[in-house]
C-alpha cells in the first residue's frame, strides 16, 4: 500500500541563502569604522550561530538578543565606549537591510515547492530565529503560504537540534517520525531529526561556518531537485531512498 511522506525544510542556509546577513552587518561595521568589518561580521554570525542550541527552556532568549550580546563583546574587544548601545542599532539595521534583499538559493523557488507540495502528505518549516524576523524573510522571498506549516524557534521557546523543535513540527501536521524527511544543510540540524526518528537529508551549501561531514544515514542530495525522486520511490516503497 503507497502512502505520502511528509517532508520538513530548514530555512536559513537551506532555502535562503545567508550569506547576504554578514554583508549587510558589514557595510554597517564599515559606516562607523570599525577595523576588518567583514571578518568582524563572519565572526559575529558564526558566533550567534554558536550559541543558539544552549537557550533552551528557562534559558531562552530571542536570536536577535543573543546576536546583539555577541555584537557587544566583539565590540567592546575593540574599545567601543557604547558597545550595547551600538550593537542594539547596528543589529536592527543589519537585519532589516538583509531583509530586503534575502534571496532564494538558485535551486529553489515557489513553483517548485508547490509542486512538491502536491505531492506530499505535508510540506513544513522548521527554523531557528524569531517570529517577526522569519515572517519578514518569507514575505520577502514569497513564501508566505507555501507551506502547510512553519515551527520557529521562538515560538518553541528553544533551537535545535532540541528534539521539542521537531515534535512540535510533527505534531503540527500530524506526522509520525517514520513517514517524516528533514532537509537541511546544517549537520547539527539533522542529528536533532535523527534524534528524534525522523529520516534526514542533506544538501551542502555555501556555509556560513565549518563545514561538517552529514549524520551516518542520512540521505545526501546532489541538488535539491533530488528530493522529487526521494518522494516518488516513497510513495512505491514507503521508504526513504535515493537508489
Amino acid at each position: 500500500m503507497t502512502t505520502r511522506p511528509f517532508v520538513f525544510f530548514d530555512l536559513g542556509g537551506t532555502l535562503v541563502d545567508l550569506r547576504g546577513i554578514v554583508t549587510s552587518m558589514a557595510s554597517r561595521l564599515q559606516a562607523i569604522h570599525v577595523r576588518g568589518p567583514i571578518p568582524l561580521a563572519l565572526l559575529w554570525a558564526t558566533k550567534t550561530a554558536a550559541r543558539l542550541p544552549a537557550a533552551t527552556g528557562p534559558k531562552f532568549r530571542s536570536e536577535r538578543e543573543i546576536a546583539t550580546n555577541v555584537l557587544a563583546e566583539l565590540l567592546r574587544d575593540r574599545n567601543r565606549e557604547k558597545a550595547l548601545e551600538e550593537a542594539t542599532r547596528l543589529v536592527r539595521e543589519a537585519w532589516d537591510g538583509y531583509v530586503q534583499r534575502c534571496a532564494l538559493h538558485p535551486d529553489v523557488s515557489v513553483a517548485w515547492l508547490r509542486a512538491l507540495r502536491s505531492k506530499v502528505a505535508g510540506l513544513g518549516i522548521v527554523t531557528d530565529g524569531d517570529t517577526e524576523a522569519v515572517a519578514g524573510v518569507l514575505a520577502h522571498t514569497n513564501l508566505k503560504g507555501a507551506f502547510d506549516s512553519i515551527t520557529i524557534s521562538e515560538e518553541v521557546r528553544t533551537y535545535k537540534p532540541d528534539p521539542r523543535m521537531y515534535r512540535t513540527a510533527m505534531e503540527s501536521l500530524g506526522s509520525k517520525p517514520a513517514e517524516s524527511l528533514f532537509v537541511s544543510d546544517a549537520a547539527l540540524d539533522l542529528q536533532g531529526a535523527i534524534q528524534v526518528g525522523m529520516h534526514a537529508a542533506w544538501i551542502q551549501r555555501t556555509s556560513l561556518g565549518e563545514l561538517a561531514k552529514p549524520p551516518a544515514g542520512s540521505l545526501v542530495l546532489a541538488r535539491l531537485e533530488d528530493l522529487e525522486r526521494i518522494v516518488k520511490r516513497y510513495a512505491r516503497s514507503g521508504r526513504f531512498e535515493l537508489r
